[in-house]
């Protein structure tokens, strides 16, 4: 049947629907509620004051108001009680829509009548019962009513909430008594059988529509399964492909000697986790599987030096690293810190490896001369930007890829940097701790190591929360540092004033800090606006000891490394996200002093104040990300929607980790076991993933 001859929709609903995907009556069956709304009588819902809730029953009375602006009253009874349900706007209108001694059901909150003598029901929807009509008895029958999400296509029809639900009730009718088998099973009978869940068909009826509250849950729990089962089917099946089908390099090599080389060029000591980690990377690299391993470490916990480590390896054996950053200021970070450490190594092993710095707006001679070198292979390692994808870059024997900030760079980007080698061994590397669930749901094909020990002599930064009123006892505090000889950054979240939004500028207080609080000091400024070699100059100023304060946005979040600089002054802190002023925080504490986070904020709301609570109370990253992924949901956190994978309706990353743990065990035995899903049993598997997910297949062998 045609969507249109389905009661309730007609010609130009229908084509509202088509434009939201909805093309025939069984993908009514793909909706999933947002909430649901529990139908109560009405002589319970004077007890439930506050609360959202439906009420059924007959129109006793419809008062039209003494005045325009005043709403119509309408008196609902059920035979436990009645209640008056006050509807504003187009009185004249609402005044003829309700007819005495008809049944309605109401949507609404309880709230106080005007006169505090009784209840009434702040009106939010109706639907009028026709008692005649199967379909209306039966949509009686179930206590709990789902409220979906409501786009503006439907809306232009006037679609309503309990319109959109006795819509797809109606559908769910029709499809389920004229094909008892819709929607299959697209889980093995085995898979369900052993991990106690709903059928396909139940799970979908009574998400939508439960007999009894607990129903609910266990429908979501069963969906929530499928969508993280072939999920970890699909990370399964790429780890597979990627340890056994395809051949990666062997860097067999005679690591002790790196390793002292490494040793006596280092000016502190690896800690227990940092050499556990080259372990790992080192048992990955000498094996003929690629690798694709993912490298956590909070800020400040040394993972730079050990992918250095890594590239040592690769080098020996003849092939050449890159070093991918999402940024120019990182990546020349990162290349004078490399290039120092490269050179000391040379005079120590006797090596000649050369250092080479690829980044966008060089000059064209300079250019070519990069990438001459690249192709030769003059060049060892090459650290850069977005410029090492570009197809003019061309390396001679790539072998050993590291993506700093990995987060921050798209799919494609990822497959282009190890498209530039044959399998080229892969170390992906954040600062922005991962929670476990996400890092299994995201992360689940790559072997992970996580660097959980900061350096011995580091200080827990003492981080604080100030208002906005006590600006002068900040810069006061600042300015006794800097006379003790300490680097201060002051950050702020836009570069110029804007009048629509009241945050505060860099570039006017650049000039108000230059001018006025700290004119006894070298004040400087850096900004994402500015050319990434004005950036690097005036970094090494403030480095160098040159400029006292650096007045900056975001574009310092990562990457910088300047032990001096131990104070951080964050103006309008409720406008970051809590990963990014825990990124910002870690650019102090780096050497042995004690170092200080302040965080100037106003118009706190209640998400804005548990975020720098959070950040006052602890340094834990791990910590810090789970309350992150809470606050903002996986969808957002780390910013991953743009890989398209954690597109769930009905998974709740936050409180389905025992779900997680049974989808990923059930998928990746299944994977262990037939890992081609030839055998009878998977063959609904087979189907379903070509049906669903074939546009992720083709992406299995990046990392």
């Amino acid at each position: 049947m045609d969507i249109k001859f389905l009661k309730g929709v007609g010609e130009k609903r229908a084509e509202a629907f088509r434009k939201i995907g909805i093309d025939s009556l069984e993908d009514f069956l793909t909706f999933i509620p947002r909430i649901h709304i529990k139908r109560v009588k009405i002589a319970d819902a004077r007890r439930m004051l506050g609360e959202n809730i439906i009420v059924y029953g007959r129109v006793l009375s419809v008062t039209r108001p003494s005045r325009p602006s005043h709403p119509v009253t309408v008196e609902l009874e059920d035979g436990t009680g009645s209640i008056e349900i006050p509807i504003f706007g187009g009185s004249e209108f609402r005044a003829k829509q309700f007819r005495l001694d008809e049944d309605y059901v109401f949507y609404g909150k309880v709230s106080e009548a005007f006169k505090g003598y009784t209840t009434r029901l702040d009106y939010r929807d109706h639907l009028r019962i026709n008692l005649t009509d199967e379909t209306d008895r039966d949509f009686l029958k179930y206590s709990f009513v789902p409220i979906y999400e409501l786009s503006g296509i439907l809306k232009a029809t006037w679609i309503k909430p309990l319109t959109l639900s006795k819509i797809v009730f109606n559908a769910f009718r029709y499809v389920i008594k004229s094909s008892p088998g819709v929607p299959e099973d697209t889980l093995p009978a085995s898979v369900i059988n052993d991990n106690v869940l709903y059928s396909k068909k139940d799970a979908v009826l009574r998400i939508n529509f439960p007999i009894n509250f607990e129903q609910i849950e266990t429908a979501r729990k069963r969906l929530a399964f499928e969508e993280l089962f072939y999920l970890q089917l699909l990370l399964a099946l790429k780890r597979k492909n990627l340890k056994d089908e395809i051949k990666g390099i062997s860097f067999e090599t005679d690591i002790k000697q790196i390793a002292g080389n490494f040793i006596k060029v280092l000016k502190f000591d690896l800690t227990k986790a940092q050499k556990r980690v080259i372990n790992e990377i080192y048992s990955d690299m000498k094996s003929e599987k690629v690798m694709n391993r993912l490298l956590q470490g909070d800020v400040g916990s040394g993972k730079t030096i050990v992918s250095v480590f890594g590239m040592l390896i690769a080098l020996k054996c003849g092939s050449q690293s890159a070093f991918m950053c999402p940024t120019e200021i990182l990546a020349e970070q990162h290349f004078n810190t490399i290039s120092e450490f490269i050179g000391k190594y040379n005079k120590v092993a006797g090596t000649d490896y050369s250092v080479t710095l690829l980044v966008g707006g060089q000059k064209k001679k300079l250019r070519n001369e990069i990438l001459g070198n690249i192709k030769s292979g003059m060049s060892n390692i090459i650290i850069g930007t977005h410029a090492l994808i570009q197809e003019s870059v061309s390396f001679a024997n790539l072998g050993f890829v590291v993506i700093d900030e990995q987060h921050k760079f798209g799919v494609m980007q990822r497959a282009k940097i190890k498209d530039k080698g044959l399998n080229p061994d892969v170390l992906v590397m954040t600062a922005t701790p991962i929670p476990r669930t996400l890092s299994l749901t995201y992360y689940g094909d790559l072997d992970v190591s996580v660097i959980d020990e900061l350096p011995a002599n580091r200080k827990k930064v003492i981080t604080s929360l100030v208002k906005d009123t006590a600006k002068f006892e900040t810069w006061s505090f600042v300015k006794d540092k800097l006379g003790k000889g300490s680097r201060a950054f002051i950050i702020y979240p836009i570069i110029d004033e804007s009048e629509k939004l009241d945050l505060k500028s860099a570039e006017e207080n650049f000039l108000n800090h230059k001018n006025i609080n700290f004119k006894n000091f070298n004040v400087g400024m850096v900004h994402g606006r500015m050319p990434w070699y004005e950036i690097e100059e005036t970094m090494n100023d403030f480095k160098s000891g040159k400029l006292d304060v650096l007045v900056a946005t975001t574009v310092i979040e990562v990457g910088i490394d300047i032990p001096e600089a131990n104070v951080m002054i964050i103006e309008e802190a409720q406008r970051f996200g809590l990963s990014q002023l825990h990124q910002l925080r870690g650019r102090v504490g780096r050497g042995a002093d004690q170092s200080y986070c302040i965080m100037i904020a106003k118009y706190l709301d209640e998400i804005s104040k548990k975020r720098l609570d959070t950040l006052c109370r602890t340094t834990d990253g791990f910590e810090i990300a789970e309350v992150d992924m809470e606050i903002r949901g996986p969808g957002e956190f780390y910013g991953i929607r743009q890989s398209g994978v954690l597109n769930f309706s009905v998974t709740d990353l936050a409180k389905d980790n025992d779900i997680l743990e049974k989808a990923r065990k059930t998928a990746f035995n299944i994977v262990d076991r037939d890992p081609h899903l030839r055998m009878h049993e998977h063959e609904m598997i087979r189907k379903e993933l070509l049906k669903k997910y074939k546009d992720s297949m083709y992406l299995m062998n990046i990392a």
